[in-house]
């Protein structure tokens, strides 16, 4: 994907959390099934790195004694997060190439939910899962999740022509989604829908192996793919 393409895949993201974050937020207050069951892959785990955190909805399923971090790039949705005790977050581009220094530690656990869906690009998508790997403590786990949605007719109904983001089919890639939002005003999305293979293969060359693969969330059951992950030493 060309950088010019992908840099305003990102903008028309931005412009949505910014316009939209806070109705959105509200949609998502709980916790879906698949991240309940992600919380079994990181129990025993004395801290959490959220990466994409939004409000920070997961830091409420942990134990307290657990130390949770939540980076995401959005202000309206870190400005929701319920301040908890033994949680902190950090507002962090995670396209800019630095983010990973204002960290500053590694984590025996790492969440990513619902966030590489929406970075353009497979040389991104893996330096992103590579800074993952790299932030990860021996041993430690990683579960991530990428929205499933075109088997799903409402999901379906809302795919937009790319010509509405003054973008032509033939710059994106395969599988590259335009989608709209009505709630609260009209905004547009861009998301990329993976197969199991795609994503296996993405994290086998980010240094992953895969423990566990699952499907659930959403109506269906099945809207999101989740994959329990182990740094390949």
């Amino acid at each position: 994907m060309r950088t010019f393409v992908a840099r305003r895949l990102l903008r028309i993201n931005a412009r949505f959390y910014q316009q939209f974050g806070a109705e959105f937020a509200a949609s998502r207050s709980a916790l879906q099934p698949g991240m309940l069951r992600a919380l079994q892959a990181v129990a025993g785990c004395a801290a959490v790195l959220d990466v994409g955190c939004g409000n920070g909805r997961f830091a409420g399923g942990l134990p307290a004694p657990v130390r949770y971090v939540g980076v995401d790039s959005s202000p309206t949705l870190l400005g929701g997060a319920v301040q908890r005790a033994h949680a902190s977050f950090l507002q962090l581009d995670l396209m800019d190439r630095a983010w990973v220094l204002r960290v500053r530690r590694r984590f025996p656990a790492i969440v990513c939910f619902a966030v590489l869906h929406h970075v353009p690009g497979a040389r991104r998508r893996l330096r992103l899962l590579r800074q993952l790997h790299g932030l990860l403590q021996p041993g430690g786990v990683c579960v991530l999740s990428v929205w499933q949605f075109v088997h799903v007719p409402r999901l379906r109904r809302k795919i937009c022509d790319w010509q509405q983001a003054g973008i032509a089919a033939e710059q994106v890639d395969a599988q590259d989604y335009l989608l709209d939002w009505q709630r609260g005003g009209s905004g547009l999305r861009y998301a990329h829908q993976f197969s199991l293979p795609e994503l296996a293969q993405l994290c086998a060359r980010a240094g992953f192996e895969i423990r566990q693969t699952y499907r659930s969330d959403g109506a269906t059951g099945d809207m999101g793919l989740y994959v329990v992950l182990r740094a390949v030493v």
